[in-house]
């Protein structure tokens, strides 16, 4: 299992997706870098107020049942087309997202002239339930730290084998935590190796001090491709994953 999460991990970061877009697995990382990010229900669904809009946009209202971070925007306009009544507001395009009143999900969204929500928009949809719980976990220890998450989209060296699927995190394969994921918080040189790493929460498993050794030793892949300061932090969240038939417990960078 651990291979594919790896596999389509690498695939996403480096084709993304039709609409111009990738998103990454851990789409906490956009978390410093979004305006809003809000727990939402979609109450409304209405033709574009804007005229001039309405041939591209269909609106939305929401309710907001938890904010992370950022101030309400009550309506936003979706790309894509919707059928209101008995009439097709908006266009269709790659960009485009159906929503139907009732809906929730989790967005991150960043302010612009326009508020506009399309397939690019990061958001956890609630109908993955399980993973619309965590995140919303996450997001509450997230919004508590001055921390910034990892909105440059650094990927840490796991040294992960494309043949065997195995990286160096399968040395904790097993594990119990009491807590279903960690933050880490990693203070860089300005060359980007690793200056510092230290919890901002724990698994909480006899593993802990071993994970926080290995993180240490690490370093970021492709260091050619980024600018660094001097101290610069980011966020590294870690994922634990219950065992699964015959599949011992495990624990990645990488959330699902």
């Amino acid at each position: 299992m651990k291979k594919y999460i790896l596999l389509l991990f690498l695939f996403a970061y480096t084709f993304g997706y039709s609409c111009v877009c990738s998103h990454l697995p851990s789409v906490f990382n956009t978390y410093s870098k979004s305006d809003l990010v809000a727990d939402v229900t979609i109450v409304n669904v209405h033709p574009a107020e804007n005229k001039r809009l309405n041939k591209k946009f269909y609106m939305v209202d929401v309710k907001y049942n938890t904010i992370y971070k950022g101030k309400k925007v009550d309506s936003f306009y979706v790309s894509g087309s919707k059928l209101i009544g008995k009439k097709y507001y908006g266009q269709m395009t790659s960009c485009s997202l159906g929503f139907e009143i009732g809906d929730r999900l989790i967005i991150f969204h960043t302010y612009g002239k326009v508020q506009t929500l399309h397939y690019c928009t990061p958001r956890i949809n609630e109908k993955y339930q399980k993973k619309f719980l965590e995140s919303k976990k996450i997001l509450q220890s997230l919004s508590y730290s001055p921390t910034k998450t990892n909105y440059k989209n650094f990927v840490v060296d796991t040294q992960f084998n494309s043949e065997t699927g195995k990286d160096a995190l399968d040395q904790f394969d097993g594990i119990k935590p009491i807590n279903s994921f960690a933050l880490l918080e990693i203070t860089l040189d300005k060359d980007g190796t690793f200056k510092n790493v230290e919890y901002i929460k724990k698994l909480d498993s006899h593993y802990d001090q071993e994970i926080l050794d290995y993180f240490k030793s690490s370093k970021l892949l492709h260091q050619d491709k980024f600018k660094f300061f001097e101290d610069e932090k980011f966020i590294l969240p870690i994922h634990y994953y219950k065992q699964d038939k015959s599949n011992k417990s495990f624990i990645s960078t990488v959330f699902l």
